[in-house]
């Protein structure tokens, strides 16, 4: 069986009509609120806006944790400030033209991540997958769409090959955690060391 068929599933969940034309407009609007957590090669990684400013994410994390059983027989969330926790398991990618994103992993206690895609120009990149096997390394890649969303483990390494067109790439990322929570909110693994070469 193809390795991304074991530990990545991808979807093409249909909300409203211009939902993510929605989503793009109210970051846009809001970017005043955006928080970002780090940086990677002079590139912000993570942009975090909270629900109050895009409610409309309730759709996609919702959908992401229901269509989670079909990669772990438990319950996940998405935990978020409008829960009552300290930050954002979900973040906003924006890649402007001729940024990529390094390989990396996501935080240990999760159980899943989770990539939507609001807009993905022509040859503006995909994403890579990698995992040790017995032989050494394997790699994959799955092509980058709008209106797909993709889950996987969250110990998979991926990154995102450079965006070669001539406009933003912007997806939502996020991470899953099994019920009970096992959540350390103290804990920002979102750092250089995350990433590898």
């Amino acid at each position: 069986m193809a390795p991304q068929k074991e530990t990545v599933k991808e979807y093409y969940p249909s909300f409203e009509k211009d939902y993510n034309s929605k989503i793009i407009d109210l970051i846009n609007h809001n970017q005043e609120h955006i928080e970002c957590s780090h940086k990677i090669r002079g590139r912000w990684e993570n942009h975090y806006l909270g629900l109050e400013y895009v409610p409309e994410l309730k759709a996609v994390l919702s959908f992401a944790c229901k269509a989670a059983i079909d990669l772990t027989p438990h319950s996940v969330i998405v935990p978020h400030k409008a829960l009552g926790f300290s930050m954002d398991e979900y973040w906003f990618n924006i890649a402007k033209p001729g940024e990529s994103t390094g390989w990396h992993d996501h935080k240990e206690k999760a159980e899943l991540s989770g990539v939507y895609y609001l807009t993905v120009p022509h040859r503006s990149g995909d994403i890579q997958f990698r995992r040790n096997v017995k032989s050494g390394s394997e790699e994959w890649s799955i092509s980058s769409k709008s209106g797909k969303l993709i889950l996987f483990d969250s110990k998979l390494e991926h990154s995102v090959t450079e965006n070669n067109s001539d406009s933003n790439r912007i997806s939502l990322a996020f991470n899953l955690y099994t019920l009970p929570l096992e959540f350390d909110i103290s804990s920002n693994t979102y750092s250089t060391n995350k990433f590898y070469s």
